[in-house]
């Protein structure tokens, strides 16, 4: 990695959320048949801890007011949660909840966890929790868990930081580019709103209206936000939710927005929500090119998801065809891609650059509130990677994907690990109203389905 690379945009607004405990956070959960002693897990987290390209380097603040954060490399063991004494289904599903309610910060320590309890039948399950800034779900599988990435000696010592000369005019030569995009941000939105151009569809200021509009309508009058995230696991056979979907007129990724849905009504009801309003579900999308994402080893593990916003009734559960569902998702991810586009011609969008002349912290928070507006997320990482469920001489026997709600009710993260569909569902337990909860009703949203799913 190259020494005080700055943070992307994203991970820089997942940064500054961390202050507000917004838990912007990812992980991998890995279920083992065999018993995995400490010092084997040990030198497991050594070596992800190594990797410069994953979990290996930190977020120093900038010295330069207006500079942006950077990533250094340091290599440091992350906290280590063993425990040895075998446990139940029940105490490893309370065990989950309480790791993925953590907030690791790469800007304070460590920005990873690595948790593994033994379970009661010789097995071991093991959970990788980590901050959003080292990446989106791809790119984070592909890089920070790559086999090859560093060699598997002792843990190194903690890299330098740059020079300060060479630091500082790095920081300063940032500042110039920010304040030069902000300028022309500002200049692009002030001729939008002198030309009535914000009524052009793709205008910037136009592509903020359905958000800001979002936010006012947005019922906040019962199940108030908590710190506190629960998490469900639910996996079956590919071929049957392949199938399920096909019958019903819908694709993949269809069944996940009409799963996500479902879900996000059944908590509407519980909660007492007035739920005719519709659904604002945040479906991701990778923009990166190229069969592995990217074009360098510094890129390769930055966040490089669009978001596409899919629009849907509220109302009651429902099971029938996905052909609404289907034609919603093909709407939103046109609008998006025409949206990447149109800035892919004419410059980054003005609203964006403009913000570049506000302190940060407005920044992000103006950021954070917009993206908070959809009501949950549905990510399709698709195939896992085979590297992903190794640990040593140990593959595990499923793997599971998660990300916590920021600002959401409810996230939803499909991965398909050999032939099987694994669902990881991490939700706000405090907006789920009083209804039964999050295992109970993902066994009963995927029973609707007529899914055979194993569901903890």
């Amino acid at each position: 990695m190259v020494r005080g690379v700055p943070l992307d945009d994203h991970a820089a607004m997942y940064v500054a959320a961390s202050r507000r405990r917004q838990l912007p956070c990812v992980g991998v959960v890995r279920r083992f048949d065999e018993r995995i002693d400490s010092e084997t897990l040990a030198a497991y987290a050594a070596r992800l801890a190594a990797n410069p390209q994953g979990f290996g380097r930190r977020v120093v603040r900038a010295r330069v007011p207006g500079a942006r954060a950077r990533w250094e490399p340091a290599s440091v063991l992350p906290p280590l949660r063993i425990e040895t004494e075998p446990r139940g289904s029940v105490d490893i599903a309370d065990l989950l909840d309480e790791e993925v309610s953590t907030q690791p910060d790469p800007s304070c320590d460590p920005g990873w966890r690595l948790t593994a309890v033994a379970d009661s039948e010789g097995g071991t399950t093991v959970l990788t929790w980590l901050h959003h800034a080292y990446g989106d779900g791809r790119g984070i599988l592909e890089t920070a868990f790559a086999p090859n990435a560093v060699s598997t000696g002792p843990l190194p010592p903690v890299a330098p930081v740059a020079p300060v000369a060479l630091g500082t005019m790095q920081e300063l030569g940032d500042v110039v580019a920010r304040v030069r995009r902000g300028v022309i941000g500002g200049a692009r939105l002030g001729r939008e709103a002198a030309t009535v151009g914000w009524r052009e569809p793709q205008s910037d200021l136009a592509r903020l209206r359905p958000a800001l509009t979002a936010l006012r309508t947005r019922d906040r009058s019962v199940g108030a936000r908590s710190q506190r995230r629960v998490v469900a696991l639910a996996r079956m056979d590919s071929r049957a939710w392949n199938e399920a979907a096909a019958a019903r007129g819908g694709s993949g990724n269809a069944l996940l927005l009409a799963v996500l849905a479902n879900l996000l009504r059944m908590a509407r009801q519980s909660r007492g929500e007035a739920h005719e309003r519709p659904l604002r579900l945040l479906l991701p999308f990778d923009t990166r090119l190229g069969a592995n994402g990217a074009g360098s080893g510094q890129e390769t593990s930055a966040n490089a998801a669009g978001a596409a916003i899919v629009v849907l009734p509220g109302g009651s559960p429902a099971y029938g065809r996905l052909d609404e569902v289907r034609a919603a998702t093909r709407d939103a991810l046109r609008r998006a891609s025409a949206a990447i586009e149109a800035t892919s011609a004419a410059g980054p969008p003005g609203v964006v650059d403009a913000m570049q002349l506000l302190p940060s912290a407005i920044t992000h928070r103006l950021a954070s509130r917009v993206q908070g507006y959809a009501d949950g997320v549905a990510s399709n990482v698709g195939p896992i990677p085979a590297h992903v469920g190794d640990l040593g001489p140990y593959t595990a026997r499923e793997v599971f994907l998660l990300a916590g709600p920021m600002r959401t009710d409810l996230t939803v993260c499909l991965g398909r690990d050999r032939d099987q569909v694994a669902l990881g569902v991490v939700a706000d337990p405090a907006r789920l109203g009083p209804a039964g909860g999050l295992r109970e009703r993902v066994a009963e949203e995927l029973a609707g389905w007529e899914l055979g799913a194993d569901v903890g």
